[in-house]
């Protein structure tokens, strides 16, 4: 079993790598202009890249090769950022503040800002179908489906759409949850989903199992955001605390209260170490990344 400080040593590493590849990918385009510095300003301005910690996660279940998952966990992580980039526009959620930094819309102007995120939607399917990326081209053509259908009508942007919708509204769980599985939970299947569908020993019982982990793992990050939201401080979550109460957005919290949200995320962790002791292979990167998204206050 993997040891915490052996866990810890396995999450600097892996996203010190992410980091790197980013920051290299990005460093070849030698751009000098607005744009291309409000998108690297949004892009590699921190953040616990804990997608593409879960895209290597699941490819060590069966030893993907990691240089593969490398283009996975950026291309996920480029469209958290064009996520969270629009996310904080003023006509949307209107946060000044992100990872403890000014928002992009803040330090480069609402224009700019609507821009770097067109352009890292873009930059993320450029990862997925570069020469570099050493697979088949019907395995990229795979992976461009899952996440365009992640991200799109029928995925985040239809979360998000609802939930701008429900602002100011009394809403039901059954609605909180449809509004969070798609805002939130269909990009964080996506990186699930995609670096196994390119596994080696890809199985299709397991890839069912890892589907049902992604999809309960997205609602139990979730119901934590919205818990620190209405707990933790705005110097600790590197965001302005309260803001989700403070527009009226329906949370976890103001649909059910704190304490039922609570008894929500321990039974949606009890359900997922009960599916991952059902997949064969290494989990125990994955086991521990639960556990740090299970335990974390920030």
């Amino acid at each position: 079993m993997m040891m915490n400080n052996s866990y810890d040593a396995w999450q600097i590493s892996h996203q010190d790598r992410i980091n790197k590849f980013l920051k290299k990918k990005l460093g070849k385009k030698n751009a000098q202009n607005t744009i291309h510095d409000a998108t690297t300003y949004t892009l590699l301005n921190g953040g616990k890249r804990f997608r593409a910690l879960l895209t290597y996660a699941i490819g060590e279940i069966d030893s993907t090769n990691k240089n593969k998952l490398d283009f996975i966990a950026a291309s996920i992580e480029i469209i958290h950022a064009y996520s969270l980039t629009h996310d904080d526009l003023p006509d949307m959620d209107d946060d000044s503040l992100r990872r403890g930094l000014p928002s992009c819309h803040i330090k480069y102007g609402t224009p700019q800002a609507i821009l770097a995120g067109d352009g890292l939607q873009s930059l993320a399917f450029e990862f997925l179908t570069s020469p570099t990326f050493k697979i088949d081209d019907g395995e990229k053509i795979n992976l461009i489906s899952q996440l365009s259908k992640a991200i799109g009508i029928e995925g985040m942007v239809f979360g998000q759409s609802l939930d701008m919708e429900c602002s100011n509204k009394k809403i039901n769980i059954k609605l909180l949850e449809k509004i969070q599985r798609n805002k939130t939970g269909k990009l964080i299947h996506a990186a699930c989903i995609m670096p196994y569908t390119i596994s080696n020993f890809c199985d299709t019982s397991v890839q069912t199992s890892i589907s049902k982990l992604s999809i309960l793992l997205g609602q139990l990050y979730q119901i934590i955001d919205d818990i620190l939201d209405s707990t933790s401080t705005s110097k600790n979550l590197g965001k302005t605390m309260g803001k989700d109460q403070e527009a009226n957005k329906a949370t976890y919290v103001s649909v059910v209260g704190i304490t039922e949200s609570k008894k929500i995320k321990e039974n949606l962790y009890l359900e997922i170490k009960r599916l991952v002791k059902k997949i064969p292979g290494n989990t125990q990167a994955l086991t521990h990344l639960i556990h740090k998204i299970y335990s974390r206050d920030y």
